[in-house]
């Protein structure tokens, strides 16, 4: 996730996708409307209701892993700001806060 400013409203998304294991991975960048308490979940979710990328181009919803949502089973485990965590417990404002 990328944000100048911790206090805007929207905020962008960069999500590294890939069409298959033969396939070369590439980067799609999203914008998603900002929500008090909001996690990393709640933005793929956004994401993927959306499927519309920064320049209004259609792409695939978004696919990934969750099961327990309470950071229990690890299930939604994923690379986030280039560290490993949770997605059900990486809450956006903190985010934003560590990423100039």
């Amino acid at each position: 996730m990328i944000a100048n400013d911790s206090r805007a409203t929207s905020f962008q998304v960069r999500i590294l996708r890939q069409d298959g294991p033969s396939s070369a991975p590439y980067w799609e960048v999203h914008r998603v409307q900002r929500e008090p308490d909001m996690n990393v979940i709640s933005v793929l979710q956004r994401v993927a209701a959306g499927a519309k990328t920064i320049d209004n181009r259609s792409v695939a919803p978004v696919a990934w892993d969750c099961n327990c949502l309470e950071e229990v089973c690890g299930a939604c485990t994923m690379v986030i700001n280039g560290r490993v965590r949770q997605a059900c417990s990486a809450l956006v404002d903190r985010l934003l806060k560590d990423r100039p």
